[in-house]
Formats: structure tokens, C-alpha cells, sequence
């Protein structure tokens, strides 16, 4: 990735731009309460905040774009930072007609907010982007951070900037998925030796198989919908 310089949207950015799912009766303009109703009624069925280190072109591209065109495909809003920003633009999911690989109900959301369905927020010094979010839908919507169906996910394989960032994550209680490279022995004995760390009330899930890590994100931001019955 080198010195290229990512693209990234503000957190205010991106509050700005949901004002145009507005219901302006309902929702509160300038908050993340119009992403919240999305969520809430359906429209969007929860969030993936995709991270990734310099150095993460080890894994095959094609691999990590159909894990985003899947996530998208199941009306799953991306949120990317880092390696994935450049893995989106190559593919073409940071433009405004990548509405037509998402499901129905992003597809609406990402035509009237005027946004692609994969938000970047730049390089990996914006990580603290994804705190504020995080914290404002939470404070917005009274459910805690690791109630909300919402996760983060690795695909590129671990690096230390990567564990440090995983168990961010789950420190933060959002569950995280990552895609190990093929190792030897069992993936729990390489997450455990990668510095891999489970959290309170979240957890890491790890797979070699790309698309078997995005049933998994599906599952669990189903399984949380309905843990808050939503």
C-alpha cells in the first residue's frame, strides 16, 4: 500500500450524508439516529467495521472483495479503514453504482443518502473514528456497544498491528472475525499464539476460508437483531 494516501470520510461526514434517509417527523438530523432507524426497521441488517494492515496483500484479492460483495449483498453497510479502503476502490465498491451489488435495502439507503454501500475512513490513524461511532450509536439508541449488531473483521490474516487492533475491538465488545493464512495445527492454538484475546462480552472467530469467516458476521449480527429484538 506504500504512502498512498487513503480515502476517508469524517464521522461528521458521514452523519451528514445519513440526514438524506431523514424522516424529518422522526429523526433527528445530525445524529446517528437515522442509520439507527435503518437498522431498526430492517433496512439495514447491522455493520461491519473492516480493518487491515500495510502488508496485507498476502491474501488474494478476489477472496476479499467477494467477502465485501457478499456482506452488501445481505444489506450489511461496510465501514473500511486501512488496506480494505484500497481493496474497495480497486473494486469499484467506493462508487456511488456499486448500489446495484447490494441487497434491497441498502441499495435504497446508499441511493438516498448518496453514499456507496463501503464508507472508508482512510488510513489506520482513523481507528479512532470507529470508537466514536461506535459510542454515539450506543449513547443514541440506549443499547450497549456489544448489544448492537454491529462487528469487526479482518480478512487480510494477522499481523501484531492487527491482533492490537482485534482486541481492540473486543475490548471494546464488539466481536471480531479474522481471516487467518493456512497454518499448521489447529486455528485456536494460532489465534492463541498470535496474541488473540476473547473479551468480556466479546469474542474473536477465526477461519481460513473467507467465506465461510462471512456466514459466520451474518450469524452473529442476526443473532444479536434478535437478541434486542430488532
Amino acid at each position: 500500500m506504500g504512502n498512498m494516501e487513503l480515502p476517508g470520510l469524517s464521522v461528521g461526514e458521514i452523519i451528514k450524508a445519513l440526514d438524506g434517509v431523514c424522516n424529518s417527523r422522526v429523526d433527528d438530523a445530525g445524529s446517528t439516529k437515522p442509520l439507527l432507524e435503518c437498522v431498526t426497521s430492517g433496512v439495514l441488517r447491522g455493520a461491519v467495521v473492516m480493518i487491515g494492515c500495510d502488508g496485507s496483500e498476502v491474501r488474494d484479492t478476489g477472496e476479499y472483495v467477494a467477502l465485501m460483495k457478499k456482506l452488501i449483498a445481505n444489506d450489511i453497510v461496510l465501514l473500511a479503514i486501512g488496506y480494505p479502503v484500497k481493496v474497495a476502490q480497486e473494486a469499484g465498491l467506493l462508487n456511488p453504482e456499486a448500489k446495484d451489488m447490494c441487497g434491497a435495502g441498502l441499495k435504497r439507503v446508499c441511493e438516498l443518502a448518496q453514499i456507496p454501500p463501503v464508507l472508508p475512513l482512510g488510513g489506520l490513524e482513523n481507528i479512532g473514528n470507529v470508537v466514536t461511532v461506535a459510542q454515539a450509536l450506543s449513547a443514541d439508541s440506549g443499547v450497549a456497544v456489544s448489544a448492537l449488531p454491529v462487528v469487526g473483521c479482518d480478512a487480510a490474516g494477522v499481523s501484531a498491528q492487527a491482533v492490537e487492533l482485534g482486541n481492540t475491538f473486543v475490548g471494546l465488545g464488539v466481536d471480531t472475525f479474522i481471516g487467518m493464512m493456512p497454518c499448521e495445527g489447529s486455528l485456536e492454538e494460532a489465534a492463541a499464539a498470535s496474541g488473540l484475546k476473547d473479551g468480556a462480552e466479546a469474542k474473536h472467530t477465526v477461519s481460513c476460508d473467507l467465506n465461510e469467516l462471512c456466514d459466520a458476521i451474518i450469524a452473529d449480527i442476526e443473532k444479536k437483531r434478535d437478541a434486542i429484538a430488532i
